[in-house]
């Protein structure tokens, strides 16, 4: 069968996932698995035999683990377990006698500069099956200590004596790993103890025993993968004995710690262990893990509570799933948070598979814990959650509030998602296998639960979170799977709030046309946010609420305690008591049935597709804002300088008065205005309410006096104006022009005058050539060159006659002789009779 499941080693893009499993018949498991690894019936599985008739195992077991005075079986190994961050670290171990306990530190090749570091004895009563009675859990905390990339050498000692007389333990190393690139071991339920044997509760335990040994396996393989790990992460049940009830239980509890603290390399590699169901009955775990950040006891059971520290950029949260107090454990994580707000990755672990795929747990007891403890995840953003408790390996898809968050991963990673990414661990020693659920959950991505341990190792970049995962052999266990983030992308709940600041913010205005295309964006974000929003869930406040109290409807560890609160004979909630449940259960699963729904098909599924595109849209949009110019309150009239495109424009009521056509003035002067706007190429005379201007290059020009023409005729100008009382003889470029009120009267030929004289007019100008006799309404004069000669006596002719001049004008009262020219002529009332 392996040899089948495995004819398929590439992750199917969703759609086909979901597809796929929406053909499964239900109720049975798939011969043909749409992942890469496998379904496989764990009754068939021969791992615990294989292991019994294992040649090694068995001189181990023999020479090793019972050898000697079973000194390897004892319950007082030291545990390091992690600093609350990458500048410390903690130390916890048993002891016989209770004293000071210390540790001795010092780099590698200078232990004349060590240091010592005591700590604090608490007292407990411990026995083993070995016959050892423990009276101390001690426990020493390092602070700002460690440099990086460094090897340490330490020593332990019960009782510190500074006189120089203390025992000290053999000596140890630790290393210590870059903080922003490092790499962490992950694993799951090791729970040594629970393969089972006829000799359990006794000195030579064969389940311990062979534990211990396929768990030291494990690390083996896990430090051969990862040889510069910086700490382990145990996604909880350590250890099999659920119960602390009795001497004969609790000497067992302490055996099987002593089989999960076998391992060597936990003597120089940090242990960060959440607490499993398994665990959570005895105060040994709290004895045995000196856990970082843990004192204020939030989440806390009889084994311990919720801790966390920081290594570098990342955030390491382990809360306690044993206790539903959900805002207990919200303090934990804000005060996580607050110690390293800008944390790159936020890592959370804990032991119930909330969105799991093993058939005991994930739609049943891990479902009532979903209620509780994925709402949480949503609300601090939480990257990867780390889960145990169902002994099947699963990866799932993005999920945010029960949706997956569409992404096309088929290239094995995702980039700058929304929502979390749920890992389950298989058996990190091979104690106990589960099967699959005959379905595959809609937020599944892939899942296998080959019988062999298994563990995984997790890569940390400032900007990629890659997980592998291998079998206790060395051979891949599912695909390897890497988040990446860009440096500053948002998530969509920042977009829409950086766009809502953007949409109302008064300080910046933007042009109608950009914010127009930021709003739609956004509506369309928030739409798609909203539309796929799980409705309020009543049962979070009643579960927290009555959590502990005769109320509770939940007891142990997400079991229902009510027949009418059961989904038949499932141990989960029923449909119709919590809207999450509704939501990712039921939209699937049908009543009463650990199987998928009959009319089950892929589009039920709740399933956020254009998240990404639509979050892309709105930060698109913001990135094209463009600021507005600022409104200028425009006066009345010409405006003083130019506009963006050099144009002069006259306003009216703060717009462009298109209807405006005249001559207006601003501070550099007079201009010609035409619809709105002054004509620079205006050379004409042009009026407004105080009369006509001469114009040119569309300026009146005070400057100029003369004769100017427009379309209604040729005027005088004076100082750039036209004078309408002028009556003269005046001149421009052309000539001397006849002007009457104002305007050459080209209608005029005659005789007019001006302050030079008087002239000889033909149609509005000034004759120049003319020598001759003509009249005006005075008379009749003597013309020379154009103009009245006022000096001349005596006769002169025109077409007319000859005529008598006197004065330079036509003496028509003169009767009598003239002479001229050396003759005498006879002159009649002006007029020479030749």
């Amino acid at each position: 069968m392996e040899d089948e499941m495995n004819t398929n080693k590439n992750l199917w893009k969703k759609g086909v996932v979901l597809a796929a499993a929406a053909t499964m018949i239900a109720g049975a498991v798939p011969t043909v698995n749409a992942f890469a690894y496998g379904a496989y019936d764990v009754s068939k599985s021969t791992f615990k035999s294989d292991t019994d008739n294992s040649a090694d195992f068995q001189n181990w077991k023999t020479n090793v683990w019972w050898g000697g005075e079973q000194a390897n079986a004892d319950t007082d190994k030291v545990a390091l377990t992690p600093g609350t961050d990458a500048t410390g670290l903690n130390f916890a171990w048993y002891s016989e006698s209770k004293g000071t306990p210390a540790v001795m530190v010092w780099k590698d090749g200078a232990k004349g500069a060590a240091k010592v570091f005591t700590g604090t004895a608490n007292d407990i009563s411990a026995e083993n099956w070995q016959g050892k009675t423990y009276v101390a859990s001690n426990k020493v905390s390092i602070a700002n200590y460690f440099n990086e990339n460094t090897k340490y050498i330490y020593q332990y000692t019960d009782d510190y004596k500074e006189d120089g007389t203390s025992v000290w333990s053999a000596e140890y190393s630790y290393t210590t790993q870059s903080t922003d690139k490092f790499s962490v071991i992950l694993t799951g339920d090791p729970q040594v103890g629970a393969s089972g044997s006829s000799s359990d509760k006794q000195t030579n335990d064969e389940s311990v025993a062979r534990d211990a040994y396929n768990w030291n396996k494990t690390m083996q393989q896990a430090l051969v993968k990862c040889p510069n790990a910086a700490f382990l992460l145990s996604a909880g049940d350590q250890i099999n004995e659920s119960n602390s009830n009795t001497d004969e239980v609790r000497k067992t509890r302490e055996s099987e710690y002593a089989g999960y603290l076998y391992p060597s390399v936990f003597r120089s590699l940090p242990i960060a262990a959440t607490i499993g169901n398994h665990d959570m009955n005895g105060s040994d775990y709290a004895a045995h893990f000196n856990n970082p950040n843990s004192e204020e006891n939030l989440g806390q059971t009889a084994a311990g509570s919720d801790f966390y520290f920081n290594y570098g950029d990342a955030l390491f949260i382990s809360l306690n799933s044993n206790n539903r107090n959900q805002a207990e454990h919200r303090k934990l994580m804000q005060e996580a948070i607050a110690s390293n707000p800008d944390a790159k990755w936020k890592v959370v672990i804990f032991h119930s598979d909330i969105y799991g795929s093993g058939q005991p747990h994930a739609d049943t007891d891990a479902s009532t814990n979903r209620i509780i403890f994925a709402p949480l995840m949503d609300e601090f953003d939480i990257d990867v959650c780390l889960t145990g408790h169902d002994h099947t390996f699963s990866r799932s898809y993005q999920v945010l509030d029960g949706n997956v968050i569409d992404y096309d991963i088929s290239s094995g990673s995702v980039e700058d998602p929304e929502g979390t990414m749920y890992i389950t661990t298989g058996s990190g020693s091979g104690s106990k296998y589960y099967n699959l659920l005959n379905y595959t959950p809609y937020y599944i991505a892939e899942r296998t639960n080959a019988c062999l341990p298994s563990f995984s190792t997790i890569d940390f970049t400032d900007d990629s979170f890659t997980i592998k995962t291998y079998d206790y052999n060395g051979n891949r266990y599912a695909d390897d799977f890497t988040i990446t983030k860009n440096e500053n992308a948002q998530s969509v709940d920042e977009v829409i709030a950086s766009a809502e600041k953007l949409v109302n913010s008064t300080d910046v205005t933007y042009t109608k046309e950009s914010m127009a295309a930021l709003t739609s964006a956004l509506d369309q974000l928030k739409s798609l946010k909203t539309s796929s929003a799980t409705a309020e869930d009543p049962m979070i406040a009643d579960i927290v609420g009555n959590y502990g109290t005769s109320s509770d409807r939940v007891s142990g560890y997400g079991s229902i305690k009510n027949k009418e609160d059961k989904d038949g004979s499932v141990n989960r909630f029923k449909k119709g008591i919590s809207t999450l449940l509704d939501k990712t259960i039921y939209s699937q699963v049908a009543e009463g049935q650990q199987a998928q729904s009959d009319d089950y098909t892929a589009d039920k599924a709740p399933v956020v597709k254009g998240m990404d595109e639509a979050k892309s849209a709105v930060i698109n949009a913001m990135n094209a804002l463009e600021e507005a110019k600022p409104e200028v309150v425009k006066p009345d009239g010409l405006a003083n300088e130019a506009a963006e495109d050099g144009n002069w424009y006259y306003y009216k009521d703060n717009q462009i008065a298109t209807n405006c056509t005249g001559v207006a003035k601003n501070k550099n002067g007079w201009w010609r205005v035409v619809n709105g706007k002054v004509d620079f190429n205006c050379n004409s005379v042009e009026k407004n309410e105080n009369g006509w201007w001469y114009i040119r290059g569309g300026k009146v020009d005070f400057n100029y006096t003369g004769v100017a023409k427009n379309a209604n005729g040729w005027w005088r100008i004076v100082n750039g104006k036209v004078d309408f009382n002028c009556n003269s003889v005046e001149k421009n470029s052309n000539g001397w022009w006849y002007i009457r009120g104002g305007k050459v009267d080209f209608n005029y030929t005659g005789v007019a005058k001006n302050a030079n004289g008087w002239w000889r007019i033909v149609n509005g100008k000034v004759d120049f050539n003319c020598n001759s006799v003509e009249k005006n309404h005075n008379g009749w004069w003597y013309i020379r060159g154009g103009k009245v000669d006022f000096n001349y006596n005596g006769i002169a002719k025109n077409t007319n006659g000859t005529w008598y001049i006197r004065g330079g004008k036509v003496d028509f009262s003169y009767n009598g002789k003239v002479k001229a020219n050396g003759k005498t002529y006879r002159v009649t009332n002006g007029k020479v009779n030749l």
